[in-house]
């Protein structure tokens, strides 16, 4: 997966209101205007400016990141692939996909591949996010294992590093046998009418409608309920809004 499109240059420039009545844009004269404590994110190469935030923002760029992110998956002992199904990238926002193919779950139509997400944002929407979740071989359906696993959460003022993913790797392939187990008995679990309620309620009214039909209740699997919606997700959202949904039905099923 070509990374160059990740690592576009960004710069801090100096914002400031002219006399409290124009709005905060790009200090230009310096004689014009009063300092007020902000800054512009700028896309340097397109000079586009991509958010306006406090001066106590720490800007962690995609490349530093990307560059900690490859110098420790060269050094933590597992093969990786970096993966462009559930990885993304605009001014604003990134997400990354790393697939541990030799890191394995599985159910009974697929090995499941353990993955890592990476996260990072130029706006403010969201700090650096390092989580785990897998990708399903058959059906490349993406889901999260945010209930089950830890996550690692930095944000901006506070700084971000990969210096412990090899023990976070190990950390995850301790918890394997409790995911496994829960996905077995998610495949046993029927589907019963409490359970579209809250995926109604909890994730998403239409996706309900769309992934099962009143007939199918008490007659299918969570499990298949399950990758019917990360499915839809995976395929048919778009990429900066499947993170959110992915969240959402871990939640639901308790992954």
């Amino acid at each position: 997966m070509n990374l160059q499109p990740f690592c576009f240059p960004v710069v801090e420039r100096v914002v400031a209101v002219d006399n409290a009545k124009t709005p905060l844009i790009d200090i230009q004269d310096q004689d014009s205007f009063l300092p007020n404590g902000y800054k512009a994110i700028v896309r340097e190469d397109t000079n586009e400016v991509i958010s306006i935030v406090r001066d106590s923002y720490k800007i962690v760029t995609n490349s530093e990141l990307i560059d900690q992110l490859l110098r420790q998956l060269a050094t933590c002992g597992h093969s990786f692939r970096i993966d462009p199904s559930h990885s993304f990238v605009s001014n604003e926002r990134m997400r990354l996909q790393i697939t541990f193919p030799e890191l394995k779950l599985r159910d009974q139509e697929s090995e499941i591949a353990l993955s890592a997400f990476i996260h990072n944002s130029y706006d403010q929407s969201e700090g650096v996010r390092f989580y785990f979740g897998a990708i399903r071989a058959i059906c490349s359906n993406g889901m999260v294992f945010g209930q089950v696993l830890s996550k690692y959460y930095s944000r901006h003022t506070k700084g971000f590093s990969f210096e412990n993913l090899g023990e976070k790797l190990t950390e995850a392939r301790e918890y394997f046998p409790e995911i496994q187990e829960r996905i077995n008995r998610l495949e046993v679990l029927r589907v019963d009418e409490q359970l579209v309620e809250n995926i109604s309620e909890k994730i998403s009214k239409r996706l309900a409608q769309e992934a099962i039909d009143e007939q199918e209740i008490g007659r299918i699997s969570q499990w298949m309920l399950l990758n019917r919606l990360t499915n839809r997700i995976s395929h048919e959202m778009e990429p900066h809004v499947q993170a959110r949904y992915q969240d959402k039905v871990s939640k639901v099923f308790a992954l």
